[in-house]
């Protein structure tokens, strides 16, 4: 609802409310008077009534007292009745058509009664002293009521022509005044959706406050401006390499802000912005960076502004800025917090890296390590071992009895399970045969050795680089295992595929599965193929839950291939 119907809305029931309770007060003031009143005309009637039929009682002249009592009707407006008695309470004359009803005669004195539905105010008067006889006069109170409906009805008439005629003079000038507001509300509304406006300045009080909205207006739309301009590049300090870092930054600020072109100064180091039209200046940048560190605030120095970037680095930015000073100083100085946290977290982040680069090569050179000394281990049970074991097997053949024969035996299944050890060790037949060969011979060997049946899917259309044909072989190795050793499957199904530019295996079984959230890639064996995959630049993947299975997945670049 509009303001100005509102408004006119409110006076208007205030002043019918108010006007009412004046007029229906008035009216009852004017009937309590009017009462007051009529007692009165009663009571001064009946004594004239007394005076006047006290000669015709006297002389017994009944006729005269009862035409006197008939005229007494055209005397005394809102006559009801009157009726004379003598000293014994007998009739002697009376107004009634058909006589004096028995009830009136046991309702002496002044009081007020209803006859025959109407109220009635009777006055009494003794005649010649109450010697001669009484005198009984009414009067009707229905032409009260006739004289204050009149009264009442005139003043509501009044009142609503009063209020109606306020009102619509009320509601020319509410809306001549009002019209600015309903602007300035309307303009607010649109402010809000983000559009500009300008606010009506009436010469009125409304004008102080249409001044005071065209002022918020123009600061809103300079805060939104720094607001949106902050976000941008708080969103490009995002960047982890402080050369990039440097980069976005840069070009943001010299883009939107006109400047000429900007350095990043970190610790001595210049990084310069490389998409700037023209090329700053470096003979100045380091004093003009320390100065703005040493006093913690932006410096304005000509055309160059410093922003500290605490505590290591400064942007020194050159040109002169499109803008009012204070609100380009207001802004850099916003910026200030949050690049010195964008520089801390580049500088940590190469930390980071660099520390990554080196447990990488670490482990790298350790899984080198380790798959050499495999190898060698592998030989050495192969050559060694297997041979001392042949032997005693051939030493064993001449020598009868049934003690000859199990040791026969157990030397023939400790030779078996050296050639096994040296196969997980270091499959030869992966060095000489390729990947292919060695995951089928070990897929087999797997299932005649747990008795769970395996099935190998192998689709590479190029060879691989040793390197990540050893993670493939492992990783199959140790998801094997663990199947053998968890899952309670009784089938099992590997896949070294080649699909959309990468190497997938798969390793999956229909076992009994586990939560990720108990276990995850923080088991032991798998964070060993995990480290071992990430290594070449691969992710590791895992799905399981209770009663599902487990599938374990690997995604290997093929950049990595031969």
């Amino acid at each position: 609802m509009r303001l100005s119907l509102q408004l006119l809305l409110t006076v208007c029931f205030a002043a019918t409310a108010t006007g009412s309770v004046l007029i229906l007060g008035g009216g009852a003031f004017l009937f309590a008077e009017g009462e007051k009143t009529l007692w009165q005309q009663a009571r001064a009637g009946v004594q004239d009534l007394a005076t006047l039929l006290t000669d015709d009682l006297l002389l017994r002249d009944l006729l005269a007292v009862r035409t006197k009592l008939e005229s007494a009707s055209a005397r005394y407006p809102g006559f009801a009745f009157a009726y004379v008695l003598d000293p014994e309470g007998r009739v002697l004359a009376h107004t009634f058509p058909e006589g004096v009803p028995e009830a009136l005669l046991g309702l002496p004195g002044e009081r007020s009664f209803r006859l025959e539905g109407k109220v009635v105010y009777q006055a009494e008067a003794g005649i010649y002293g109450g010697r001669a006889g009484t005198v009984r006069l009414a009067l009707y109170q229905a032409p009260l009521w006739e004289e204050v409906g009149k009264v009442v009805r005139t003043g509501l008439f009044g009142l609503l022509w009063a209020v109606g005629l306020g009102v619509g003079l009320g509601y020319l000038l509410l809306t001549q005044a009002l019209e600015p507001l309903a602007r300035m509300a309307e303009g607010a509304a649109l402010l809000g959706r983000g559009e500009r406006v300008r606010f009506p300045e009436p010469k009125s009080e409304l004008g102080d406050l249409g001044r005071a909205l065209n002022r918020m207006e123009e600061e809103v739309e300079r805060r939104q401006r720094q607001l949106s301009l902050l976000n941008r590049v708080l969103a490009e300090s995002h960047a982890l390499r402080v050369e990039e870092l440097a980069e976005r930054v840069l070009s943001l600020l010299v883009r939107e802000l006109a400047f000429v072109c900007g350095h990043l100064w970190v610790e001595g180091r210049v990084l310069r912005c490389r998409t700037c039209q023209a090329l700053c200046p470096l003979d100045e940048v380091q004093g003009l960076a320390e100065e703005a560190l040493r006093l913690g605030q932006v410096v304005w120095r000509g055309q160059s502004v410093v922003v500290p970037v605490p505590p290591r680095g400064a942007l020194v930015l050159y040109g002169p800025p499109s803008g009012e000073e204070a609100w380009i100083r207001e802004l850099l100085t916003a910026l200030s917090g949050p690049l010195s946290t964008a520089l801390e977290n580049a500088r940590l982040y190469g930390l980071l890296q660099e520390k990554e680069a080196q447990r990488a090569e670490l482990l790298r050179a350790w899984l080198k390590a380790q798959e050499e000394e495999r190898g060698r281990i592998a030989r050495e049970l192969h050559d060694e071992v297997g041979q001392a074991l042949t032997g005693l097997i051939l030493g064993l053949e001449g020598l009868p009895g049934e003690k000859a024969v199990a040791l026969k035996e157990l030397a023939r299944y400790t030779l078996a399970e050296v050639r096994r050890l040296a196969l997980d060790l270091r499959p030869s037949v992966l060095d000489h045969l390729g990947l292919e060969a060695a995951l089928r011979r070990y897929v087999r060997e797997f299932s005649d050795r747990t008795g769970i049946e395996v099935d190998l899917s192998f689709h590479l259309s190029r060879p691989l680089s040793p390197e990540l044909e050893t993670v493939i072989y492992r990783v199959v190795q140790e998801a094997l295992t663990n199947v053998a050793r968890h899952s309670g499957s009784p089938k099992a199904a590997v896949g070294v595929l080649e699909v959309e530019g990468e190497v997938r295996v798969f390793v999956e079984d229909e076992g009994r599965g586990f939560d990720l959230r108990k276990v995850g890639l923080g088991h032991q064996g798998l964070v060993g193929m995990r480290e071992r995959v990430e290594l070449v630049g691969g992710r590791l993947l895992l799905e399981s839950a209770p009663g599902e299975g487990t599938r374990v997945q690997v995604r290997l670049p093929l950049e990595v291939a031969a």
